[in-house]
């Protein structure tokens, strides 16, 4: 089904469920490069599977075949909130507001578990077309890849900007500086994807990755209504709250 930077997704028969399920086949060369990284990711898989919303993927199961470690997921097929905006640009309000407060539903519940994503982005949200339900993807896996990360580039998190973070496009001032992310990062790259689902374009793009995320750090976002106007003021005033370079001010 995709490929990442953990590893391989598959589509597998779960023959104990009788159903079809998202196998994600996680890099044996990303485990051996750290041992203690996958009791960490058994850990972080048990807090996912905790999460049982209807705007979040669930996470069934962690397991090991042939010293291969894999989590099974449930397995839906949509499109992708990063596919909708490439195709469409700024949605509709109507029909950005009800994603949105999808999101921001399935990530409440998320939080209420003490599950922090880390790496909230339009690639990780899924629409379902008959439906237009959205599901939130990869709970638990974005914090291997920050703990990967903490030991390859130390305290200074932006010389692997390209390589550890994720998405630079979604990527919060403080995990941009190597500080831990918590619940209001969440907000933050949620902010963002709010920002794009609502204007059909980033608060920020530069022609480099660190030009980037130096601006997720220093620059103040334009105002999402001198982009698109139709914009009610009260949501404008959200989406910028959210995007408030202090975490205590989001």
């Amino acid at each position: 089904l995709g490929k990442g930077g953990m590893g391989v997704v598959y589509l597998a028969r779960d023959q104990q469920l009788d159903e079809e399920v998202a196998l994600k086949v996680l890099r044996p060369d990303v485990m051996r490069e750290d041992p203690s990284l996958l009791d960490r990711f058994k850990q972080e898989i048990k807090l996912a599977r905790r999460i049982t919303h209807r705007n979040v993927l669930r996470t069934h199961d962690f397991g090991e075949a042939d010293g291969t470690p894999y989590i099974s997921m449930e397995y839906l097929e949509g499109v992708t909130l990063k596919d909708l905006i490439s195709s469409k640009g700024a949605l509709p309000i109507g029909v950005g507001l009800r994603i949105a407060k999808q999101m921001c539903q399935g990530l409440e519940a998320a939080h209420a578990q003490g599950v922090v994503h880390r790496d909230i982005k339009p690639q990780n949200m899924l629409i379902l077309p008959e439906t237009g339900d959205l599901k939130i993807m990869d709970f638990g896996i974005a914090r291997v890849s920050e703990m990967k990360a903490g030991t390859a580039a130390g305290a200074s998190g932006l010389t692997t900007a390209g390589t550890v973070m994720g998405t630079p496009d979604y990527i919060p001032p403080e995990q941009a500086q190597g500080s831990p992310a918590d619940y209001r990062s969440d907000i933050y790259s949620l902010s963002v994807v709010l920002y794009e689902v609502f204007t059909g374009r980033l608060p920020f793009t530069a022609d480099t990755i660190m030009k980037v995320v130096l601006a997720h750090i220093r620059n103040p976002p334009p105002p999402p209504r001198s982009v698109n106007d139709h914009i009610p003021p009260g949501l404008e005033a959200v989406i910028l709250r959210g995007l408030k370079k202090e975490p205590g001010e989001r």
